[in-house]
């Protein structure tokens, strides 16, 4: 018979505490404490009362003959026995031997932002997240401890709901709210069981389930926001007066051919009529192209649990509109996680997700809107046509106006994934698991650029259209047996299993042009007129894996832990007799805090010492290099030229996987009941036998990958978390990540360097990003720039001559030849930080929480591709900074910013002048929060919050042309740190709300 059970429930000060859950377990019978701690429930003799709070340990108490039931509760601040999600399992987090960080989905939720990697930043020591662009669902570079391949991949694996997505998966396709957790894998321990996988770290990303519903009950939840963007340090450039100053007096300094010149001798006056040259007003490029950019997102979620089920199923639509105008982001995503017991030994469960994404691409380049569009320039011709011609040069340009409003260009999505399984337990301590896990991937792309864009109707060519179709399918199929057992003071748990994949790409696209009209566009490819630039093509690609793993937990006395992991894991991409290769780790932990002379250490709540070691791969090939390859080309053979193929590379034989050895030490401590933690990880990655390309003789082809490069990475990471206030009003928690790698290349072979990539418009020469033996990967290479030649003798000195010099750019003479040239090249630095880190303060006073995040970096190196044509240009055909008021004339001598027209048909080395301080410190995110106690009028509302966040409302930095977080070198490739042509961030203000029905 029920009967009434009353109570208070308090702290470990005796304080009261509201909000504690009490329920009764294994029903869904509950309620919760009042302001004042008191709770009622009815309840039976023999039930089980469970009381659990945020914070606190969760307690368990018998009902016997006694009315009334009083608890004191224990903060459990760090949480030690939340479950952490591994490679093919889970453990507590007191008992990791791994270094593993966690991030749940509660930080991440309710943020304006298309992708999961965009929300990472900071949130994780070690990983290093870099945003390669402001276009909506761009994605991040993602770097966890470092680079550790030059040709291979670095980017982390990714692992959906144990469904191995690859490092290419677009996290576009996900609905970041609905992301329980993400668990990032560092160090060897935690990294083998994924082999050839892991080399570049694991990100595994777990959606909800309906398992922490209340048994018997249905949630259904819905949260929608609006969110307003705007462009934010936009970099100023010089008004027009200042700019026509400039021009007449390079061409007063610098006459002739090789100076800047003139088509319009009434340009010759231009100053005179600044700022509006000849009346007109200057052209606003930048304001005709850019907008409030604008986001919409609604969630609807529906969840139950059950003794035989549970289940998650939700609904998204993410709506984006770009700053830049013709740009945006539509996505509509189903979700279904279920999951069944069919009987008290047999389970099975599926998770799926299905999205749809229309992706409307940036059209225009936006360096080109602040570089090239000149404000005298009009974007109509007198008769309503698209003017492309730039006044000063005579020669075309791109209309902004025209690129956005005359092209198309569209990506359609729709992307499936999804992961079923079936489990057993065997016996009461073995369970076997079977899954069988797919990626399904279409895309159509449709580019159109019509007939009356301006470049295109002067010079008679004709709209061009391109369409393209492609199909990636992914198939994992993975087995495992656990066994798991307890013998007195021994624990084992033992996982054993063999997976399979196969991963298929195809394409086809093709191309029209000499299009007469704008009528049929991308729809009729075959009425483009001109033959000569109709194309048609397709691609096939396919790799397969197949794997054995296995892993033994062990455990003595819960103090002494050992971890040993092992994968044997087999490629297509290597020829027979190295297709296989052996990746083991070890790992141990000794939980210091639970020895018997600490327990009377009170400060000291918990203290963990941990290390690993192991051998985690990366192929370093792309498919089929274990082939010839051959190349189309057109040859002069009997007197005539005739098409051929040519041999393009030699089979890459006796090529072995890149392998990189790990070593990681790990210190964990806790103080006063965990209020207060800290962990500290020390690191060593060294890569060996990493996959380079070797050139060869040109009858034996152009280049042969072999194994002859060598990387290091070594550094720390450093986690404290403190609970610093906590009233029964107030709570104020902090979070602080900071991490510093240090990277080396240690060998490239026979080869002095290895040029990645060269930015410098328009001029030949040695590449600005390099890989040096001895030196971080990559590193900055270009002339030291000294600032102006002041003086005949100055010129003299450095063995050139002529006075026309005095006002140019002097840079050292490295060699002592008399020339600058690449020879003169030496290191400028690097895009790698020193370190970067993540500040998180939470502050909660009744029902509001205010969440404040700082992230930033600092150390890194910019490369700015434009500085050549801001600082000093090459001729009237760009626009200027403000800071050229200041060059050099006669009347300012001392000036170390060039004079007018020094750059015109000479020689512009990369140089340090290009290297500028990309340090910076963000304010990434402020969010407040109000939660409602109730919804008057309205019962059917269990609860509800309204919230207001921000994104990026304040940048400190040096930088002053954009903003210094650049990757436009794409999320694969090593070549980074370069500002050319990035989509503008934005900062952004949301209003939202959740209701809880």
């Amino acid at each position: 018979m029920q009967s009434p059970v009353t109570g208070v429930i308090v702290d470990m000060d005796g304080t009261p505490l509201p909000g504690v859950n009490v329920f009764i377990k294994g029903t869904s019978i509950g309620t919760a404490t009042d302001f004042d701690g008191n709770y009622s429930i009815s309840a039976n003799t023999g039930d089980v009362l469970i009381f659990s709070f945020v914070g606190f340990e969760n307690q368990e108490v018998t009902v016997g003959d006694q009315q009334n039931i009083d608890i004191s509760m224990t903060a459990d601040y760090a949480n030690l026995d939340e479950v952490v999600i591994t490679g093919y399992g889970s453990t507590a987090k007191k008992d990791l031997v791994s270094s593993i960080s966690q991030i749940k989905g509660d930080v991440l939720a309710n943020q304006p932002v298309a992708r999961v990697d965009n929300m990472l930043q900071g949130r994780a020591a070690g990983v290093n997240v870099v945003s390669t662009s402001g276009e909506p669902g761009a994605p991040a570079v993602i770097r966890i401890r470092g680079m550790s391949s030059i040709n291979g991949n670095n980017s982390p694996l990714f692992v959906i709901d144990g469904f191995i997505a690859g490092t290419d998966f677009n996290l576009s396709n996900l609905n970041v709210n609905d992301v329980e957790s993400i668990e990032v894998l560092k160090d060897a321990s935690s990294l083998a069981i994924y082999g050839t996988r892991g080399a570049a770290g694991v990100i595994l990303i777990n959606t909800k389930s309906g398992k922490s519903v209340q048994e018997g009950k249905i949630d259904v939840s819905i949260n929608h926001y609006s969110s307003i963007q705007e462009v934010y340090n936009y970099p100023e450039m010089a008004d027009i007066g200042t700019w026509a100053e400039y021009w007449n007096e390079g061409v007063t300094l610098v006459p002739g051919p090789d100076g800047f010149g003139f088509n319009d001798p009434a340009l010759a006056d231009m100053a005179t009529h600044a700022p509006n040259w000849q009346g007109i007003t200057p052209t606003d490029w930048s304001g005709l192209i850019t907008r409030n950019g604008r986001i919409d997102n609604t969630d609807v979620n529906i969840s139950g649990n059950s003794k035989r089920s549970n289940y998650f199923i939700s609904y998204n639509r993410f709506y984006q509109e770009g700053i830049i105008m013709g740009s945006g982001l539509e996505r509509n995503s189903l979700r279904a996680n279920i999951d069944l017991n069919i009987t008290d030994k047999i389970r099975t469960g599926i998770r799926m997700n299905v999205t749809d994404r229309k992706q409307e691409n940036n059209k225009v380049n936006w360096q080109g809107v602040y570089f090239n569009a000149l404000p005298i320039m009009p974007v109509y011709n007198e008769d309503g046509s698209y003017n492309a011609l730039n006044p000063v040069r005579g020669s075309y340009m791109r209309n902004p106006v025209a690129d956005i409003n005359e092209r198309i260009d569209h990506n359609f999505v729709t992307n499936v994934i999804a992961n079923a399984y079936v489990e057993a337990d065997l016996l009461p301590d073995l369970t076997i698991r079977s899954s069988v896990g797919s990626n399904l991937n279409f895309n159509k792309a449709n580019d159109y650029i019509g007939t009356i864009d301006p470049v295109r109707a002067q010079q008679g060519i004709g709209g061009k259209a391109d369409v393209a179709f492609s199909r990636s399918t992914g198939f994992l199929n993975e087995n495992t047996l656990t066994y798991t057992k307890d013998f007195g003071e021994h624990s084992i748990k033992v996982l054993a299993g063999y997976t399979m994949q196969k991963d298929t790409y195809t394409d086809v696209d093709a191309g029209g042009a000499g299009y007469a009209n704008d009528v049929v566009t991308f729809n009729s490819l075959s009425l483009g007129a001109d033959a000569a630039r109709n194309i048609i093509g397709s691609d096939y690609r396919q790799r397969t894996f197949e794997s054995i793993l296995g892993r033994i937990n062990y455990s003595f006395r819960d103090k002494y832990l050992l971890t040993l992991v092992g994968r044997r894991d087999g490629s297509s991409v290597f020829e027979q007799g190295n297709k296989y290769a052996f990746f083991p780790s070890v790992g141990a932990a000794w939980k210091i805090g639970e020895e018997d002379f600490m327990q009377d250490i009170d400060m000291i709540s918990s203290l963990k010492l941990r290390g690993s070691y192991g051998i985690v791969g990366e192929q370093g090939v792309q498919a089929y290099n274990s082939l010839a390859k051959y190349n189309p080309r057109n040859v002069f053979f009997n007197q005539s030229i005739s098409p051929a193929v040519i041999l393009a590379s030699l089979p890459s034989t006796g090529l072995d996987w890149e392998k990189t050895y790990q070593t990681d030490i790990g210190l964990e401590v806790g103080f006063e009941n965990n209020r207060y933690s800290v962990e500290i990880d020390y690191y060593n990655k060294q890569t060996k036998d990493l996959l380079l390309a070797k050139p060869l003789p040109g009858t034996a082809g152009d280049t042969r990958l072999e194994n002859i490069g060598q990387v290091e990475n070594k550094g720390f990471e450093f986690t404290f978390n403190s609970v610093n206030i906590e009233k029964p009003d107030f709570v104020w928690s902090s979070n602080l990540q900071i991490s510093a790698n240090r990277n080396k290349v240690v060998s490239i072979g026979d080869a002095p360097f290895i040029d990645l990539r060269n930015p410098n418009h328009g001029q030949a020469g040695a590449a600005a990003l390099r890989l040096v033996a001895g030196e971080v990967m990559p590193s900055f290479y270009g002339a030291t720039y000294e600032g102006t030649y002041k003086s005949a003798d100055e010129i003299i000195a450095d063995g050139r001559d002529g006075v026309d010099l005095i006002g140019a750019p002097n840079y050292v003479d490295q060699n002592g030849d008399g020339n600058i040239n690449d020879l003169d090249f030496v290191n400028q630095g690097s895009p790698q930080p020193d370190f970067y880190y993540g500040f998180r303060n939470t502050l909660t006073y009744k029902n509001f929480t205010l969440d404040v995040f700082f992230q930033g970096m600092q150390g890194n190196e910019v490369f700015d591709a434009s500085i050549y044509e801001f600082y000093y240009g090459r001729d009237a055909s760009f626009n200027l900074l403000p800071l050229v008021k200041d060059r050099w004339t006669p009347d300012n001598p001392t000036s170390d910013i060039p004079r007018a027209g020094t750059s015109a048909g000479g020689y512009r080395p990369n140089s340090s002048l290009n290297i500028v301080d990309g340090s910076y410190l963000r304010l990434k995110n402020v969010t407040l929060n109000y939660d409602f106690d109730t919804v008057p009028g309205l019962s059917f509302i269990e609860s509800a919050s309204v919230y207001l966040t921000g994104n990026n409302l304040l940048l400190l930095t040096n930088y002053k042309w954009g903003d210094p977080e650049v990757s436009d070198g794409g999320a694969n490739t090593v070549a980074q740190g370069v500002a050319d042509d990035q989509y503008p961030y934005a900062s952004s203000v949301a209003l939202g709300f959740r209701l809880n029905l």
